[in-house]
């Protein structure tokens, strides 16, 4: 078995706008979401926040592991 994540994980921006946090962009660097909070604080102010989410891997090959003993 190749050395393959079961998930992957994934920074997320999102903001608050009265009716919860929405979504606003998704990247894999860290480096690139501080960059995007920046702009967004910029341009339209208000609270946002970064998170990190994992996803389910769609490449990963879990054949043979769930196997009852």
């Amino acid at each position: 078995m190749t050395g393959q994540n079961k998930y992957n994980y994934i920074n997320v921006l999102q903001g608050q706008y009265g009716q919860g946090w929405e979504d606003l962009c998704a990247a894999e660097s860290y480096k690139e979401i501080r960059q995007n909070l920046k702009e967004y604080r910029e341009n339209e102010g208000g609270c946002y926040r970064t998170i990190r989410r994992r996803e389910r891997n769609p490449e990963y090959n879990d054949q043979g592991l769930s196997q009852k003993r």
